[in-house]
């Protein structure tokens, strides 16, 4: 099956490790900003993959995954990086202070220093280009679709 997503995205989005952790970012009161906690409803699911939402609040899980021990850290929010709506791309980490990654205060690649000074873990950035972040609980479609082919990614490569 062919994929939204680009064979960067998708190495991303798989580690190359067993021991990863999936951290999934956003206000899901914000449109597409929920489209983490959206990605994360289902990844939580299946027990072989291991997902904390950090919500709107991602400052408050960060004991949670270093308890995890994780060799591996894949952060995936909505961002505003000027690309197509429901677009999805690795962010370099130096990019992030440029690229406004969600609704949160504190950005992901401080939490990622955090959680990486405790466990060493590598960290890859993946964030999906919003459409809109007015007040409302709906995902746009092409942002729920960018969602739903990250989650398929995810899962048909647990079945391996």
């Amino acid at each position: 099956m062919s994929s939204l997503l680009t064979d960067k995205v998708i190495e991303g989005l798989i580690p190359q490790t067993a021991n990863a952790v999936y951290i999934t970012a956003g206000n899901t009161f914000r449109s597409d900003d929920g489209v983490g906690p959206y990605i994360a409803s289902f990844l939580s699911n299946n027990e072989r993959i291991r997902v904390i939402d950090a919500g709107h609040t991602p400052e408050n899980i960060i004991d949670e995954a270093v308890s995890l021990r994780p060799d591996s850290l894949i952060f995936i929010d909505a961002a505003n990086f000027g690309g197509e709506p429901g677009e999805v791309r690795v962010i370099p980490e130096e990019a992030i202070p440029n690229v406004t990654m969600s609704t949160h205060s504190i950005p992901l690649n401080v939490i990622a220093k955090l959680i990486e000074s405790e466990t060493k873990a590598k960290t890859t950035f993946i964030g999906v280009q919003i459409q809109n972040i007015a007040l409302g609980e709906t995902i746009t479609d092409p942002v729920k679709r960018a969602g739903d082919e990250i989650v398929r990614v995810i899962m048909d490569r647990q079945k391996e």
